[in-house]
C-alpha cells in the first residue's frame, strides 16, 4: 500500500510533505472501513479534502489495474456484493443460521454493516466482546457496536462473564478501580474466588534507565533474600523495550535468558546496523562486509562475492582490499562491478558524512543512508514493523 501510495505522489508531482504517504494510506484505508467509495466522500469544496479524494481514487484505479485488492477492500467488497445481489445475500442467509462473532470490540462500521446484512431478520447472532478492551480505535474499531447491537437486535440476551479464573483479588480490585474511571461502559465486576495475593506496588520511572536500573535493584533484593534467578521473570510490552533491560542486566553480571524472542543484539535487523556501522570504523571486517554487501539487495551475487573470497584467500588480504582490487583491475565487468563500486562509494561516503557526529547521529544516518529502514519496513506483515521499531 505504501509503496503504491508513495509513487502516485511521485507520478503526480504532489508535494509528499504537505501530504505525507502514511496520512493519505490511513485516510484511505479509513474510508475503506467506514464504507465510503471515493465518490461518496464528502469534501464540503476544502481543497485539502478533495486533493486526498482524488489520491483515494487514483489509488483504486491503480490497484483496479494491477489486479490487487487490499484489506478494507476484501471488506467492502464482500459487503457491496451481498447488498447487491439478493439472491447471493438469500442463499447465504439460509445457508447459515446461527452466526458466532469474537471479539466483537474490534469489528468497524464496515465489519457490522457486513454482519448485519448477512444476518437479516432471522439468524440467531451471538457476540463475545468486552467493551474494556477495545483497543483498536486507531484503526477503525468501534466500541460503540457493542451497546448498539442491544439495540438493533432487541431479543438480544446479555450474560456478564465476570468471574476471573487467572488473577488473584488484589490485581481486580486494582483493575476495577482503574477502569471504572472510563467513560461509557457498559459495567460489570470481575471477581474470583481465588487468594486475595500480594498488594501491587508501582514505580514511576524517570525515563528507560531509570526504570531498567530500579528492576535489576529489585531483582538483586529478591535474590538476596533467596529467591533463586529461575522464579524471577521481567514481562515487557515491546521487544523494542529490551535492549535497555539488557544492557543494564550484562553491566550488573545478572544471568537472563529471553523467552520467545532473541537477544537485542542477536537479532537480524540489530546484526545488519551494527555490520555498517563497523564498516565505517574499519573497512577491514571481513564478516561485516559479507553481511551488508547485498543488504538491502543492490544486485551483487553469491557468485561475485566468491570472486572476492578466492581473491582474499590467494592474496592474503581482506574482502574490502580484494573488492579494491577487482575493480581497479577489472577483474569484474558490467552489473557486477558497477553495483560493487556503489557499495565501495557508499561505504567511504558513510565514513565521510559521518566524522564528528553523535553517536546517535551517526546510527540515524546510517539507517536511512544504507536504506535498512526502508529495507525492513516493505517486509511483510508485522515482523517488518518489529525489525523497524
Amino acid at each position: 500500500q505504501l509503496r503504491l501510495v508513495k509513487r502516485l505522489l511521485k507520478d503526480h508531482r504532489i508535494d509528499a510533505e504537505r501530504f505525507p504517504p502514511k496520512q493519505v494510506q490511513y485516510f484511505i484505508g479509513g474510508c475503506k472501513e467506514e464504507g465510503l467509495r471515493a465518490h461518496q466522500v464528502q469534501t464540503h469544496g476544502d481543497a485539502y479534502m478533495g486533493q486526498m479524494v482524488e489520491l483515494y481514487e487514483r489509488y483504486q484505479l491503480a490497484c483496479e489495474r494491477a489486479g490487487l485488492v487490499d484489506f478494507g477492500e476484501l471488506l467492502l467488497r464482500g459487503l457491496e456484493l451481498l447488498r447487491d445481489n439478493p439472491e447471493l445475500l438469500a442463499h447465504y442467509r439460509e445457508r447459515f443460521g446461527h452466526l458466532l462473532v469474537d471479539e466483537f470490540q474490534d469489528t468497524n462500521t464496515l465489519q457490522y454493516a457486513w454482519l448485519k446484512l448477512l444476518a437479516g431478520d432471522r439468524a440467531g447472532m451471538t457476540v463475545v466482546g468486552d467493551d474494556d478492551q477495545s483497543i483498536y480505535g486507531w484503526r477503525g474499531a468501534k466500541v460503540e457496536n457493542i451497546r448498539r447491537f442491544a439495540e438493533e437486535f432487541p431479543a438480544t440476551t446479555t450474560v456478564r462473564l465476570e468471574q476471573n479464573y487467572r488473577s488473584t483479588s488484589a490485581i481486580l480490585e486494582a483493575a476495577n478501580t482503574l477502569i471504572s474511571h472510563n467513560a461509557g461502559r457498559m459495567g460489570k465486576e470481575l471477581w474470583t474466588d481465588g487468594v486475595h495475593g500480594e498488594p501491587i506496588s508501582v514505580y514511576a520511572g524517570f525515563n528507560d534507565l531509570d526504570e531498567a536500573r530500579f528492576i535489576v535493584d529489585t531483582l538483586n533484593e529478591e535474590v538476596n533474600k533467596g529467591s533463586t534467578r529461575q522464579d524471577i521473570a521481567i514481562l515487557y510490552r515491546s521487544n523494542a523495550q529490551s535492549r535497555v533491560l539488557e544492557e543494564a542486566l550484562i553491566r550488573s553480571g545478572v544471568p537472563y535468558r529471553i523467552y520467545g524472542g532473541q537477544r537485542f543484539y542477536e537479532r537480524l535487523e540489530i546484526k545488519n546496523a551494527l555490520a555498517y556501522l563497523r564498516l565505517t570504523l574499519t573497512r577491514d571486517d571481513d564478516a561485516s562486509l559479507e553481511r551488508v554487501i547485498n543488504v538491502p539487495a543492490r544486485g551483487i551475487g553469491t557468485r561475485t562475492v566468491e570472486v572476492l573470497r578466492e581473491r582474499a584467500r590467494t592474496q592474503g588480504i581482506s574482502l574490502w582490499q580484494a573488492l579494491q582490487d577487482s575493480l581497479s583491475e577489472g577483474l569484474l565487468k558490467g552489473r557486477a562491478a558497477s553495483a560493487l563500486s556503489a557499495f565501495s562509494e557508499l561505504i567511504e561516503r558513510l565514513d565521510n558524512d559521518t566524522a564528528g557526529m553523535e553517536l546517535h547521529e551517526l546510527i540515524e544516518h546510517v539507517l536511512h543512508t544504507t536504506g535498512l529502514l526502508e529495507h525492513h519496513r516493505n517486509e511483510k506483515g508485522e515482523k517488518g514493523q518489529a525489525r523497524v521499531e
